[in-house]
């Protein structure tokens, strides 16, 4: 696969949630606080579901690398919002950037690599 149709950098993606239930970890004490690898679950998802209507047929999408840091705390019941940019395309591999909110505070930044490959399923 030398490029993928439709796909190309500045593609966006946003995603919503409250902040509840598994996205929070608890051993931390208290009410427990929004998780990083839940926060990394939301950038995946939010990366995957900005391209998905633009893959070839019988085609997923793949995480294989995510650099990412999580830059401060988010209670129980707050709004985050994870936005995506697709910055690089190269073959079947995308480079995102990759950003949550809850309102103006960022709470996580950095990157995340896909590759688009035959479903398997």
């Amino acid at each position: 696969m030398d490029t993928i149709e439709g796909i190309r950098p500045g593609l966006e993606g946003r995603l919503e949630r409250v902040v509840e239930g598994d996205l929070l970890t608890r051993h931390v004490g208290g009410k427990g606080t929004f998780s990083t690898p839940a926060m990394i679950g939301l950038m995946e998802i939010t990366c995957h579901r900005s391209i998905e209507p633009l893959l070839p047929e019988g085609h997923t999408s793949v995480g294989y690398e995510v650099h990412v840091r999580h830059l401060a705390p988010t209670a129980p019941g707050s709004t985050i919002v994870v936005t995506t940019r697709v910055t690089e395309v190269k073959g079947n591999k995308l480079l995102f950037e990759v950003d949550c909110y809850e309102g103006e505070t960022l709470l996580g930044s950095g990157i995340h690599k896909r590759a688009v490959v035959p479903a398997t399923f």
